[in-house]
């Protein structure tokens, strides 16, 4: 039985719209109290970004969870920071689960509902199915409820540590003035820092700024001869770099880097977990380094699953999502950029860069679509894809899938030559919006 209203990253749509009107996610609020409970959950924290709906969506949530938990509100904070302190609230005694009301990356209008059970991961489907299921049946959600306690936040930027760059390294940080703008000001001193997406605004929240928006900070990286750029998005539990050239390096780049400078530090990572996403290049690299790699489904909990199967603890997505398990227990762009600006600095000015490995090449297609269709009912898609597997067998890979939080059909297409990837991406694009009608 598929979840109806769950993604890959929570409850996810535009905020005060069905099912994320206040009236619903007091009800939500309700069926995640009801669930909790039945689990042996005591407390719930709750956080989120600084988007305007997220008050008054707080305010309806922690209404509709009643009596059954005690509310510990972190307020406005970046992803991870709920999930810290999920963490360590349920290994000091006491079951704990976390509740983010974010949008991520999503423009400023949209808004989110994200679960985290008592690691500190994000919620299995079975208890996403649950909540459902809860929600669904409730007549109303209780309006009687006390006043929640409240967390600090310091603590958990504390664990970070911080940094004190050296007085001639020059960085743009990027806070995409969401949920980080505030706590990267306390992490990140020293050398010649230029902010961009500060301070924390909500009506501006990943507007033409942050992860998903590079422009900005590429051109400032280049205006300011920085050595380094970093993005944040909108929640904080990813980022993503520019070089000195004001060149992207993503999330595949970014855990290689991670991976060498363990290896350099006599502490080789048993394995790194990646996506179907995942570059080619990534895999190769770490092979040649002897360190094993495997594949997941998008999303950060099947990383999670995976890393726990394995006894791993280092994971990413090339999206900028790095998850570090001795940081953290989810990926955390603060923690992330942290832990690269502490391995660039461990090697020679004169070979900061001399590390990344040689992409393979790799394109990425969104096609919006008024309402999705099930990638197996595409028949001409289908066609396709088989055709190109028909045509070059394992020098071509192909990925398709919808997003987990929006409307659009991803077709990746990665191959040891460009030409394959340019023509096979013509020929599946061209399929599903034959598929979709929408040509």
């Amino acid at each position: 039985m598929s979840l109806r209203y769950f993604g890959t990253d929570g409850i996810r749509g535009v905020a005060l719209r069905s099912p994320l009107t206040l009236e619903q996610v007091s009800r939500w609020g309700a069926a995640w109290a009801q669930v909790a409970c039945k689990a042996g959950v005591k407390r719930l924290v709750v956080g989120w970004d600084p988007r305007s709906s997220s008050g008054p969506m707080s305010e309806a949530f922690i209404l509709g969870v009643g009596l059954g938990l005690k509310v510990l509100v972190l307020g406005m904070a970046p992803t991870p920071a709920v999930a810290w302190n999920v963490a360590n609230l349920s290994a000091e005694g006491g079951k704990t689960w976390g509740l983010m009301i974010s949008a991520s990356h999503n423009p400023p209008e949209d808004n989110g509902l994200k679960g985290f059970n008592e690691l500190g991961e994000k919620l299995e489907e079975a208890q996403e199915r649950a909540i459902e299921l809860a929600f669904e049946e409730l007549a109303e959600p209780t309006t009687i409820s006390t006043p929640p306690a409240h967390l600090d936040l310091h603590p958990y930027l504390d664990q970070l540590e911080g940094i004190t760059l050296p007085s001639d390294y020059r960085v743009v940080i990027d806070c995409a003035h969401g949920a980080t703008a505030e706590a990267a000001l306390e992490l990140f001193r020293g050398g010649t820092i230029h902010w961009l997406g500060v301070p924390a605004d909500g009506p501006r929240i990943n507007v033409g700024v942050g992860s998903t928006h590079l422009g900005a900070l590429t051109a400032a990286v280049i205006a300011q001869r920085a050595h380094l750029g970093i993005a944040f998005d909108g929640d904080g539990d990813r980022c993503l770099l520019v070089d000195g050239a004001g060149e992207v390096v993503d999330g595949d780049q970014m855990v290689w880097l991670l991976a060498q400078d363990r290896v350099a530090c006599g502490d080789t990572p048993p394995g790194v977990v990646g996506t179907l996403m995942s570059n080619g290049g990534l895999a190769q690299a770490l092979g040649h380094a002897g360190i094993p790699f495997v594949r997941t489904a998008v999303g950060d909990k099947y990383l999670l699953r995976e890393m726990a199967k394995r006894g791993w603890d280092l994971a990413a997505e090339a999206s900028g999502h790095l998850i570090q398990k001795r940081v953290g227990p989810s990926g955390d762009g603060l923690a992330a950029a942290l832990s690269i600006l502490r391995a660039l600095l461990h090697r020679p000015a004169d070979r900061r860069w001399a590390w990344t490995f040689r992409p393979w090449p790799q394109r990425l297609v969104n096609v919006m679509a008024r309402d999705r269709k099930a990638v197996e009912a595409c028949q001409d898609l289908v066609s396709s894809m088989a055709a190109i597997d028909a045509r070059w067998g394992d020098g071509v890979r192909q990925v398709v899938r919808w997003s987990g939080t929006e409307p659009k059909l991803r077709l990746m297409v990665e191959a040891q030559e460009a030409t394959w990837v340019d023509q096979a991406l013509s020929e599946l694009e061209a399929a599903a919006r034959r598929d979709l009608a929408l040509t």
